[in-house]
């Protein structure tokens, strides 16, 4: 059974008067989405969420996209195509004044929306897929300029129109109810105020970057002429930080690489193992003398099995990033051996460039 709603003639007249966007109109509203997608990605976890930062050919830094980057670029979309799906414009759209509205075109091999009004979840999601379409074809993308509705594939496909209006009648009652329909315009100036301020707020960290580059640091400690301690005998004790690459944008500084574990090693003399169950610990100590953590593993034939997370291998001992941070540029490190219930401090340092 088909809802009955009654649309005013206002609405009608405003509908029947917005023409078909032009294709710049839609290709600047996916650039400020594609900004906006990149913008709350860097905020959140760091970049790797413009689509030109994924292809080292136009100079990209993360051109294999790290999990969490991609689970905060594809909910914002979603976020964004929720957006559309429900008042037609996502906050390119609105800031460029285009909308996309079902097509009184009955032809539409996927079927077709209620016209001239947002597509909703479903038909948004659909459209969205077909989409790819234009991406493999590529001459979809820029079907606009030649077609004479103005469509990509897509929009041919679904039964859609993308319309130079913010002005969007409201889609109807989801339970079929019989009302009057007026004019939306999605919020009014605020929204569009709002929806300006993200996008441009977007392009400036887009825009404007700053690069720095930590490089690794090695920190060693051992006596020259002896090893430490008796079982076993440690010839030299080493704490390794990984090399680090950050961006800085409007005073926003966020890891290229994301986080990434210390080491500290542990090098037993005279070609000896370590037995099984001797422990191996370092404390971490603020520069107040604060200790900030104490990190261990207990050896089981030959590797070092930390109290938390997976083995690396040999003496190995993950440094948590977090660790380095809290200690502070004055902090230090101090490693030990011994057992589960003695310990007997070896040597240490200053965490040196962490």
């Amino acid at each position: 059974m088909t809802a009955a709603v009654d649309v005013t003639d206002g609405v009608r007249r405003d509908v029947a008067r917005a023409p078909l966007a032009a294709w710049w109109r839609r290709a600047v509203a996916a650039a400020l989405d594609a900004a906006v997608v990149g913008a709350v990605t860097f905020v959140t976890v760091g970049p790797g969420g413009w689509p030109w930062e994924w292809s080292l050919v136009l100079g990209g830094v993360a051109p294999a996209p790290r999990t969490p980057v991609l689970l905060v670029a594809g909910a914002t979309a979603v976020v964004l195509l929720a957006l559309q799906a429900w008042t037609g414009a996502t906050p390119g759209k609105r800031v460029v004044g285009i909308a996309v509205l079902g097509s009184p075109d009955a032809l539409a091999p996927v079927g077709r929306s209620r016209p001239d009004r947002p597509l909703g979840a479903w038909r948004t999601a659909v459209r969205t897929l077909a989409h790819s379409l234009d991406l493999v074809l590529l001459v979809g993308l820029v079907r606009p300029l030649w077609d004479p509705r103005r469509r990509t594939f897509a929009d041919a496909l679904c039964g859609t129109d993308v319309r130079a209006t913010r002005r969007v009648a409201r889609r109807a009652h989801p339970h079929g109810r019989r009302g009057t329909t007026r004019a939306r315009g999605g919020g009014g100036w605020a929204t569009t105020a709002a929806a300006v301020v993200l996008c441009a707020t977007s392009v400036a960290l887009a825009a404007g970057v700053s690069t720095g580059r930590s490089p690794e640091v090695v920190v060693a400690c051992g006596l020259d002429d002896a090893p430490m301690g008796d079982d076993p005998p440690i010839a030299t004790v080493e704490l390794r930080v990984p090399e680090s690459r950050t961006q800085t944008r409007l005073g926003l500084t966020r890891a290229v690489d994301g986080p990434r574990d210390a080491t500290v090693s542990w090098v037993v003399a005279e070609q000896q193992e370590a037995p099984d169950g001797t422990r191996l610990s370092v404390r971490v100590v603020a520069g107040d003398g604060t200790q900030v953590a104490e990190l261990g593993g207990t050896v089981d034939r030959g590797t070092l099995v930390p109290d938390h997370g997976p083995a690396l291998g040999g003496l190995l001992l993950p440094v948590p990033p977090r660790v380095l941070a809290a200690a502070g540029p004055g902090g230090t490190w101090e490693a030990g051996v011994g057992t589960d219930d003695v310990r007997v401090a070896l040597c240490g340092g200053a965490l040196g460039g962490s």
